[in-house]
């Protein structure tokens, strides 16, 4: 991704990337430039399963693990993940996800 993002910054392309991927990248790109955003069909949400009912090995911990990414710390984890290096967060939480759903 960041290669093609590279090269059509050098021809002054167009290009659709993911927005994680923008921001890392941003300072880098002078001739590109973000033209549309937030459309729900563009947005790109992750969903966290699994199924603790069933007695399969680590059933337990993928439980424990989806309560933890949906508890307050862990969004607060996603929410301010890169933030101190970019200037901004490179993803958004379940609260923004779910204007999308």
């Amino acid at each position: 991704m960041k290669e093609t993002l590279k090269r059509a910054n050098d021809e002054k392309a167009y290009f659709m990337t993911d927005s994680s991927t923008w921001i890392m990248e941003k300072g880098n790109l002078p001739n590109l430039r973000v033209l549309f955003k937030g459309d729900k069909f563009l947005v790109n949400t992750y969903h966290a399963l699994c199924q603790p009912e069933r007695a399969t090995p680590g059933a337990d911990s993928a439980a424990r693990f989806v309560e933890f990414v949906i508890s307050e710390k862990g969004q607060d984890i996603i929410r301010s993940y890169g933030k101190e290096q970019y200037g901004q967060a490179l993803y958004d939480d379940a609260a923004y996800a779910s204007q999308y759903e």
